[in-house]
């Protein structure tokens, strides 16, 4: 069961690092991703590090079942799971992740003091 676990991370970690490469090399993001990138060789650096991080962790589960080795690889995969995300925020702007509300909503618009009576 452990072989077919670490293969699937190795088969995601590639299709990763295909994304990963493709931002480093050409500066192309997937289209979902666009609009929050703004430095997208910093993004796919963070992507490949999120990459290496997959491949480790199928590694694990294929490698020896030793407990120190086992918790040094655990450490290390998160380590590199947590700095991908610092990596690949740090290419976007601040303030990226809020939603603006939309202002064209049809409705009754609302006054400063709000929807009560006004006299």
């Amino acid at each position: 069961m452990s072989i077919y676990l670490g293969a699937f991370f190795a088969l995601g970690a590639l299709v990763v690092a295909v994304g990963g490469i493709a931002a480093v090399i050409y500066g192309w993001v997937l289209p979902s991703r666009r609009a929050t990138v703004v430095r997208p060789r910093l993004y796919g650096l963070g992507v490949l590090v999120l990459a290496v991080s997959l491949f480790l962790m199928g590694a694990a589960f294929v490698a020896s079942t030793d407990v120190i080795e086992s918790s040094v690889r655990t450490i290390a995969v998160g380590l590199g799971l947590v700095s991908s995300k610092m990596i690949r925020t740090s290419g976007r702007p601040a303030g990226a992740d809020q939603q603006v509300p939309d202002e064209t909503s049809p409705g009754s618009p609302v006054g400063p003091d709000g929807p009560g009576d006004r006299q």
